[in-house]
């Protein structure tokens, strides 16, 4: 009867003592990232050719912030957010802009989604974006999620030579709701959706796509 006793104890302690975590006063209010990924994987095949990245645009629903945090009865009681000044469309431009480099592609990025390509560049194409999904959330563990449409356009027509969706996500059980685990768990999605992106723009579909003209 002891050896039960102890087994279920244990595991209600466990919950007790992640609720308790959770309902703590730093779940409350939002909490900022620092939002990055790790060192995307090499390519060894690059591609050739000349990219101008235009910034990308945040469509998702709830724009304000970057996922929710929740009590031990699931309730929302509180957000993740970026760091003050940061726009997760800035960051996310730059980082396929890393992922189009590391498939070999010489990269210009736009300073602004309005700016101009400068009149005597060779283009193959333009790159833009619109982010679907970029949204934590957790009930005893944590989930992040990543969706970025990414065409390739005509320089002068903006006719679209190639799209595809690129996505991400992991998931890890959540232990004391600390930002380094909300940090860690971002960086994993993002790192895999990324080097889904590069091996894409790496492809001999994405090359002959951008040059057929």
């Amino acid at each position: 009867m002891k050896n039960e006793f102890i087994p279920a104890l244990s595991h209600r302690f466990s919950i007790l003592l992640i609720t308790v975590a959770l309902l703590s006063s730093c779940a409350l209010g939002t909490t900022e990232l620092v939002v990055d990924h790790d060192p995307l994987e090499k390519i060894t095949a690059k591609n050739q050719g000349n990219l101008v990245v235009r910034q990308f645009s945040d469509k998702r629903e709830i724009t304000e912030y970057i996922g929710n945090k929740r009590n031990g009865f699931g309730m929302v009681i509180g957000h993740v957010g970026l760091e003050q000044g940061k726009q997760l469309e800035v960051m996310i431009t730059r980082f396929f802009a890393e992922a189009l480099q590391e498939a070999g592609y010489n990269v210009t990025v736009l300073k602004g989604p309005s700016e101009p390509i400068p009149a005597q560049m060779k283009v193959d194409a333009v790159i833009d974006g619109e982010i679907k999904t970029f949204w934590m959330d957790l009930y005893m563990a944590v989930w992040h999620s990543v969706g970025v449409k990414v065409r390739a356009l005509e320089p002068e027509t903006q006719k679209v030579l190639w799209e595809d969706m690129i996505e991400g996500e992991e998931k890890r059980v959540l232990w004391v709701g600390a930002t380094a685990e909300y940090e860690r768990i971002v960086r994993e999605a993002l790192t895999i959706a990324l080097n889904r992106a590069t091996e894409k723009f790496a492809s001999e579909n994405f090359s002959a796509a951008i040059k057929k003209r």
